[in-house]
């Protein structure tokens, strides 16, 4: 199935003690969208604390992929749970008496029209140290394509060159925005490995460059919200404007 969260983005290794205690079931409803329940559990033990969002879409025509996608979110956020209990109980002896290894998974929609879905999976994880470490996962799919599918940034653009021309748009946000991005210590740039670290809101295209690659810790992540006109001559008409 065509669906980015593939075994290894999170280590894997041993199946969790205990289950999941459902603590509340939310419904959103996009005017323009499709439905997004978000199923909110946690889990605590005595070396260790777990929250964890899974959202569910409903609506899709496409109901096939719709049954798959649902399936796919749940099932990674449950494989990331028992591979971090794993990580939890090999923690427990070292951590300071009183303190715990933490996991906590959220999921937020960013965009939801009926084209295009765009999510991130948000995974901080605890086991021990200053502080802990935090993924981004994301997730575009063009719902209405005949091969709905998590979308390369490639697939946006009409152009070949549109590696080199965003990094140009990047660059004049960095001059244009000094007070935002002045302490960046590295050159932010695209590159074929880090290309798909994106996700897409109803009016901008967010590259996004995870702690630690271009500035310290607490600036977290470092995003380059990208309004659509800015970039239009290179986008495919389908993504021009949002539906």
């Amino acid at each position: 199935m065509s669906y980015p969260l593939k075994r290894g983005s999170i280590v894997y290794k041993r199946l969790v003690a205990g289950g999941l205690a459902v603590i509340l079931s939310g419904c959103a409803l996009f005017s323009d969208g499709y439905s997004v329940k978000t199923q909110k559990e946690e889990q605590e033990s005595d070396y260790s604390s777990v929250y964890a969002e899974v959202i569910e879409f409903d609506g899709f025509k496409n109901k096939e992929y719709e049954s798959e996608l649902n399936m796919a979110v749940r099932e990674d956020v449950e494989e990331a749970i028992k591979s971090f209990d794993a990580l939890a109980l090999e923690a427990k002896e070292s951590l300071p008496k009183g303190v715990k290894s933490a996991l906590s998974i959220t999921q937020k929609v960013k965009r939801n029209t009926t084209d295009i879905i765009s999510f991130i999976t948000e995974v901080y994880t605890y086991t021990g140290g200053a502080h802990g470490t935090t993924l981004w996962i994301p997730v575009t799919v063009n719902v209405t394509s005949e091969n709905p599918h998590n979308l390369k940034l490639s697939e946006l653009f009409s152009d070949k060159d549109y590696i080199s021309k965003l990094n140009a748009v990047i660059a004049k946000m960095v001059e244009e925005n000094p007070e935002k991005y002045g302490e960046l210590w590295a050159k932010p740039e695209i590159t074929s490995e880090n290309e798909n670290r994106f996700y897409m809101t109803d009016t901008e295209l967010v590259i996004f460059f995870p702690p630690y690659e271009l500035s310290y810790y607490a600036k977290g992540f470092i995003e380059f919200a990208i309004p659509y006109e800015r970039i239009a001559p290179i986008l495919k008409d389908r993504y021009k404007t949002t539906k």
